[in-house]
């Protein structure tokens, strides 16, 4: 069976392609001020005796600085992808070759409406409901010219993890085969009518050389490579 969270596991190639999907928070950019502070002080008492050494210090932190603006841009790019949203999904897809690999995360309350442990039979048949659907796979549709047969597929929730607490997620996983992967163009996103608490699915996808990202609606459900 395979592993009920994300990301699914890929090969080196894949997983290089998308280290841009950290789910950590980042830290805020107000960590940096104390540099600013330093950098007063510094010039203050040292200008006079070196102002060479003043200017290179400046230029140094000028640079670094530089550097954490555009690790904080990218980062904070896709951190904001993986949040835990009410209302928004998040599907992964990625093909190499012939094989390809499919993840969906989405809010537990998007699909059943609640994120505690279920306390009640009722809430229980909902779980197990929802990931049997999910499971079965009938929430999407690849390119029928690219001859993709699901070989495996798994879903899961955090809502009956013994010591859930907190917000929970529901997770589906799905290896595939397609036999002609170059007539592969798009994926219709049904999941958007079955799941109406879904208001958008963000796609990060990764197709041999090619990568990119785009957003499903109700509106507009098929994903485009």
């Amino acid at each position: 069976m395979m592993k009920p969270h994300l990301p699914l596991v890929v090969s080196a190639l894949a997983a290089a392609m998308l280290i841009s999907m950290p789910l950590s928070a980042h830290q805020p950019h107000d960590a940096q001020e104390p540099h600013h502070e330093h950098e007063n002080e510094h010039e203050h008492q040292h200008q006079p005796e070196s102002p060479k050494h003043n200017h290179d210090h400046v230029s140094e932190h000028e640079h670094s600085h530089d550097h954490h603006d555009h690790s904080h841009d990218h980062d904070e790019e896709f951190t904001q992808m993986g949040a835990h949203v009410h209302g928004e999904a998040l599907l992964t897809f990625v093909l190499e070759g012939n094989e390809a690999m499919l993840a969906l995360q989405s809010a537990a309350y998007n699909i059943v409406g609640f994120e505690h442990a279920p306390s009640t039979d009722e809430q229980r048949q909902e779980i197990q409901a929802a990931l049997t659907i999910l499971a079965k796979g009938d929430w999407f549709s690849i390119s029928r010219d690219a001859g993709c047969q699901i070989e495996q597929a798994d879903a899961s929730t955090d809502l009956t993890r013994g010591n859930h607490q907190g917000h929970g997620d529901f997770y589906a996983n799905f290896s595939l085969l397609c036999h002609n992967p170059a007539r592969l163009q798009d994926i219709e996103l049904g999941l958007l009518q079955l799941m109406p608490s879904i208001e958008r699915v963000e796609v990060q996808w990764i197709l041999n050389e090619r990568q990119g990202m785009s957003r499903a609606t109700l509106r507009d459900s098929r994903v485009r490579f």
